[in-house]
């Protein structure tokens, strides 16, 4: 027990429990397999978001243009699937490359020429959103074909494929940040860049690895989120980076980077409930 409130997703989990109890106690209809599936499917774009934030707050960074990113990776898969019949599959892998080659640009600008990553991605909120909207002339295209209403709606075994994709991705994730050596890096460079660099660690590429991770991540996201919504346009996804960040700092990782696990508590966009999605190992910053 010492050790579990020593951690530092600890009071928000007791929070939720609170919060939890009382809404019990409130409506007979909270504690109910429908309503907590339903706030799991709610709440997966936002833990997609968050999952990819947290490889950058980790590394002592932040990346202010998730949301923005969302909406462009979006509104351009959608106009391709809709506007210009393109193969929804060719469609999704343009949404990831998007989220790629913004995550490139962003890293860049932050590992190679310097820049800070708040300046960067401030930018990067405005430009990607407007981007979205004057590739897509401000329309939305509604009437997504397969298989974005199955990725939406559909389930597997009674899963909502929201919440199995977003499973899936946490599971990939968490083991990608405990057992490969980016993430040991990720940690290293939090910690103390300073020292991370003098055992040999290249900073600059794998500080642009984690921002390739996030726009992969928000490119993920505006799948789901498309699917759910059956249309896309650059209106998608606002203000969800504040949602993300957080998330990702409500759930135990420090804002300063270095401490911190695959540990996430993901708020919905409407402020209306909240879920905290707990790891079972504890992972420790190295240096």
């Amino acid at each position: 027990m010492k050790s579990i409130t020593r951690q530092e997703w600890y009071g928000a989990l007791v929070a939720v429990i609170v919060l939890g109890v009382l809404l019990t106690f409130a409506s007979p209809y909270f504690l109910t397999t429908g309503n907590l599936s339903n706030i799991l499917v709610q709440a997966s774009v936002i833990a997609l978001l968050a999952g990819g934030q947290t490889f950058v707050i980790l590394t002592g960074g932040v990346d202010l243009a998730v949301g923005a990113l969302t909406a462009l990776a979006g509104a351009v898969a959608g106009h391709m699937m809709i506007k210009m019949g393109i193969d929804p599959y060719l469609a999704m892998l343009m949404a990831l490359a998007i989220g790629a080659a913004v995550g490139v640009f962003n890293g860049y600008l932050v590992a190679f020429v310097g820049i800070p990553a708040f300046i960067v991605t401030l930018g990067g909120l405005t430009l990607w959103r407007g981007l979205a909207f004057d590739m897509t002339g401000g329309f939305d295209n509604a009437g997504l074909p397969d298989p974005l209403p199955f990725i939406g709606y559909g389930d597997v075994l009674g899963v909502p494929m929201p919440t199995l994709i977003t499973g899936i991705f946490f599971v990939v994730m968490a083991f990608i940040l405990s057992s490969t050596k980016i993430g040991r890096y990720v940690y290293a460079m939090g910690s103390n860049e300073m020292g991370a660099r003098q055992v040999g660690i290249n900073i600059r590429w794998y500080k642009l690895g984690v921002y390739v991770i996030s726009g992969l991540c928000c490119a993920l996201a505006a799948i789901v989120l498309m699917a759910r919504m059956d249309s896309s346009s650059g209106k998608m996804a606002q203000m969800f980076e504040l949602d993300a960040i957080a998330a990702v700092i409500l759930g135990g990782t420090s804002l300063f980077g270095g401490r911190g696990s695959y540990c996430v508590n993901v708020r919905q966009s409407n402020g209306a409930s909240t879920i905290a999605l707990l790891d079972t190992s504890t992972l420790s910053s190295r240096n």
